[in-house]
């Protein structure tokens, strides 16, 4: 019997044509894509491993995902194979052999997302598949302020997905900023894991800030209250990209 390997993967992806990551019986998803795309090189039904859930429409600029496998193709093989039969809109970027003991998602020590703002009157085509267009007045001043209270271990209850079981709503944030350059602005965040929709909540909810639509005092209560209804809207998942996965 031929032994098994563990293949490590990272993936780009433009998520737009997607329903996020996770196999879904009535949607297209990237996991399944990738799914169709091993059995068709390898002959195997396996499940690739995410290194985490992401939404319909998210992007990826370097997703992780491992699975097993009886083959006895190269991993720099593999990138070709697969990419042969893998829609244009995802690709794996690299493939290697790593120990029986790596999973994508359990041995992630923290994950970085990008969402993305445009400031602009008209948002260039180009930019308008990744980019969330919001043409209003902000303070963006108040809002980099904000965006570095975010950093430490937070109770972010008021920022997760509404519904949905979850034994913790704790997360560490590393770091966390906004900057702005002409008419874009990005927020950074790096954490040891992110509940469901949570930093597309944190983009609103800075975006609310910057607006006026929330004081200061109000956004610092956020921590304490635990109440989804208090934090601001949950910002499109166009404008959010996975950047990195660290372990």
């Amino acid at each position: 019997m031929k032994p098994r390997r563990n293949i490590k993967l990272v993936l780009g992806f433009d998520g737009t044509a997607y329903h996020g990551w996770q196999i879904q019986r009535r949607h297209r998803t990237v996991q399944g894509e990738l799914r169709k795309a091993i059995r068709l090189i390898t002959g195997e039904q396996t499940n690739p491993f995410g290194s985490g859930r992401t939404d319909a429409g998210t992007h990826a600029r370097a997703f992780v995902a491992s699975f097993e496998t009886c083959c006895t193709i190269p991993a720099r093989n593999l990138v070709r194979a697969l990419n042969s039969n893998l829609p244009p809109d995802i690709r794996v970027l690299s493939a290697r052999d790593v120990p029986p003991d790596f999973h994508a998602r359990l041995s992630a020590g923290s994950k970085v997302y990008r969402y993305q703002i445009y400031r602009g009157s008209v948002i260039p085509p180009h930019l308008a598949r990744e980019h969330f267009h919001y043409p209003y007045a902000i303070d963006v001043g108040i809002m980099m302020r904000a965006a570095q209270l975010f950093e430490g271990a937070h109770d972010f209850a008021s920022f997760a997905a509404k519904g949905g079981k979850r034994e913790s709503t704790v997360r560490h944030i590393f770091s966390c900023q906004l900057k702005s350059a002409g008419h874009r602005l990005t927020l950074t965040v790096e954490g040891n894991g992110f509940l469901h929709h949570m930093v597309r909540n944190m983009a609103g909810t800075l975006l609310e800030l910057g607006s006026g639509l929330m004081t200061w005092d109000e956004f610092q209560a956020l921590f304490e209250r635990r109440d989804r209804t208090l934090a601001g809207f949950t910002a499109p998942a166009r404008g959010l990209i996975l950047l990195r996965v660290r372990y």
